[in-house]
């Protein structure tokens, strides 16, 4: 079966072939997807032609392995990070100018392709990636909302169909099973050295986390027992805290988070290892319930442009199971969640496409 990863890695290398990209390419064309369109997205758009059909032709594909070596830990390569970011913002980009220009059927398909690369990138074993791909798709989400009151009802149902069938990708539930549960980046370490000196090299040899801190390693070390095996002790207790939470990825955020931040505390105490090198989990699942919302909330906005705002009692909140806010505003709607991120509630607004 074809590789979608090997299909964008050679799109992103005619896209570079094609036009000069800065350095800082990712993060530019993230901007330039939010900014108003100009002559420049036109120019990079038309040199991109011939790595859009090979992004499409990865974002149509089932499998998606992008290969990543357990051995090197959190020294691996991301560079497809990078790659996927700029391909999806050209396709973001050529979907918003095919939208202005009246060309909606390969407008969706652009913006369709753009988030099944997104979902693509997460399924690489990393919570990162899962948080980058969320990210993406957040984005092109916001340009679907733009235009979705232009499309028809028989582009709204495309549209709907579209979105059901493209792949979930990895949540980040999956990634963490994937890296933490399944993967001990740590053993590595630990069977490569035989001292308590040569184990807080390799720390800060395999750790970059640790910044060559050699004072902070040792007292990681040295709470364990300042031993090989009172290190490993530690490294255990680490590994069945994540099995243990891996499993619970599937509580209310709210609940998740109140049990978590009591069993990690009382782990952390006598754990310096626990405590130095253990992610805080909820904020992991919270970021799973925004994701989740912003989905449903498109499906709800297509649904609402199809049959009125009835239509949001098939379409409820995945945070909570109620029906989502409707709020007529600037000739369109603003669907919204009781669900807050930083205090401000989850919402989707579809209003009039200004751009010409």
């Amino acid at each position: 079966m074809e590789n979608a990863a090997v299909k964008y890695l050679r799109a992103d290398a005619a896209l570079r072939q094609s036009y000069a990209l800065a350095p800082d390419a990712a993060a530019r064309l993230e901007k330039a997807l939010e900014s108003p369109l100009d002559v420049d997205d036109e120019k990079l758009v038309a040199a991109a032609e011939d790595a859009l059909v090979e992004f499409h032709h990865g974002a149509a594909s089932k499998r998606c392995d992008w290969t990543m070596s357990d051995e090197d830990g959190a020294l691996a390569n991301t560079a497809h990070r990078g790659a996927i970011t700029e391909l999806v913002a050209v396709s973001g980009l050529r979907a918003r100018l095919r939208f202005r220009d009246g060309d909606t059927p390969r407008a969706m398909d652009d913006a369709l392709a753009a988030i099944a690369a997104a979902r693509h990138l997460s399924v690489d074993g990393s919570l990162a990636s899962v948080l980058f791909g969320y990210k993406l798709e957040r984005t092109i989400t916001g340009v679907l909302a733009q235009s979705l009151l232009r499309l028809s009802p028989a582009q709204l149902n495309e549209l709907a169909s579209g979105l059901g069938a493209l792949p979930s990708g990895f949540s980040l539930g999956t990634a963490f099973e994937s890296e933490k549960v399944r993967r001990n980046d740590f053993l590595a370490i630990v069977q490569a050295a035989k001292t308590r000196d040569e184990l807080i090299e390799q720390l800060l040899k395999k750790v970059p986390a640790l910044q060559s801190n050699k004072g902070l390693a040792g007292e990681i070390v040295d709470g364990c027992g300042g031993s090989i095996k009172g290190f490993v002790n530690c490294v255990d207790q680490q590994q069945s805290f994540y099995a243990a939470w891996a499993r619970r990825f599937a509580l209310p955020p709210e609940q998740f988070e109140k049990t978590y931040k009591g069993e990690f505390e009382e782990l952390a105490r006598a754990n310096p290892f626990v405590r130095q090198f253990t992610p805080d989990l909820s904020r992991f699942r919270w970021a799973e319930a925004y994701n989740q919302t912003r989905r449903a909330l498109l499906q709800a906005a297509i649904a609402v442009r199809l049959d009125g705002p009835k239509a949001l009692n098939q379409h409820p909140d995945p945070y909570n199971k109620t029906t989502f806010s409707y709020i007529p505003v600037d000739g369109g709607f603003r669907l919204e969640s009781l669900l807050r991120e930083g205090g401000i509630p989850i919402s989707l607004s579809i209003v009039p496409n200004s751009e010409r």
